[in-house]
């Protein structure tokens, strides 16, 4: 029989709750209002979510550059590696920069308009739409301040998802099986055993979006009601920071221990 050598469940969801306690802790010292929630939350989605993939693409040049210095790998075909994974790295960076950037830039526009925000352009950051690194300076400069500590929580809640690509890549590549694969499928082995976790990394921030959107709805329900007391906070972060993965692996595996068939029994597969 194998031993399960991951924490106890009770250990695992420490971190969460720590992330739930700082966020609901900082909107209840800082006082924060409906307009504070949605701004804080646009943030985090930006901001983890383009960490997210820049390291789904640092994943995939780590395990390349292994790949390239693998001695299995002909001098001759060295160069032309190079040149590909140079050229696929830069296009997803810049796709998903003007993409992802852009996404969210069209939504402050939308957002400064139902939840302006004082000190922010009118437009929100509009004239950054297809200007990445200018959008990044206007989130510097006017979100950065008020809405920076939130991050923090944020990413505690998103630890296992914002790094796991990368993290998968450099384990793969200790492991020793990328660069073996590397060399003998040219490429295509190291793809395919990191495949799910960089599609994962593509995925969820945008899955993350949709989950701000449908905050952000439910912000605009309450305040049109006049409800925006401290309850509708801690709704929020229950929502956004309870560990509802952790939940759910649990419910499988207690699942899984009660139809695991005995040996030996007939009729069950």
């Amino acid at each position: 029989m194998i031993k399960d050598k991951t924490n106890p469940w009770p250990i695992r969801i420490l971190p969460d709750i720590l992330a739930f306690g700082i966020g609901l802790g900082t909107a209840y010292c800082l006082k924060w209002n409906t307009t504070d929630l949605v701004w804080s939350l646009w943030l985090c989605s930006l901001a983890l979510g383009y960490l997210t993939l820049l390291s789904a693409i640092c994943g995939g040049a780590y395990i390349g550059l292994h790949a390239i210095g693998h001695k299995g790998l002909k001098k001759t075909q060295r160069m032309p590696a190079i040149l590909i994974g140079t050229v696929a790295g830069l296009f997803f960076l810049g796709f998903f920069s003007l993409h992802f950037c852009g996404f969210h830039a069209v939504h402050s526009v939308f957002l400064q308009e139902f939840f302006p925000l004082e000190g922010m352009p009118r437009d929100g950051f509009g004239q950054a739409f297809m200007n990445p690194p200018l959008l990044w300076v206007l989130v510097f400069r006017h979100l950065m301040t008020p809405y920076g500590l939130f991050l923090i929580p944020a990413i505690i809640a998103e630890r296992h998802h914002v790094f796991l690509p990368l993290i998968s890549a450099v384990r793969a590549v200790q492991m020793g099986t990328t660069a073996k694969d590397t060399a003998a499928e040219g490429m295509e082995g190291a793809h395919s055993k990191n495949r799910n976790h960089m599609g994962d990394a593509m995925g969820r921030p945008y899955i993350n979006v949709v989950r701000m959107h449908l905050l952000i709805f439910f912000f605009a329900f309450c305040h049109a009601l006049k409800v925006d007391s401290f309850w509708v906070y801690t709704v929020v972060y229950t929502v956004y920071f309870f560990p509802w993965g952790e939940m759910k692996r649990l419910k499988q595996r207690t699942g899984n221990k009660q139809i695991q068939p005995i040996a030996g029994t007939p009729g069950l597969v």
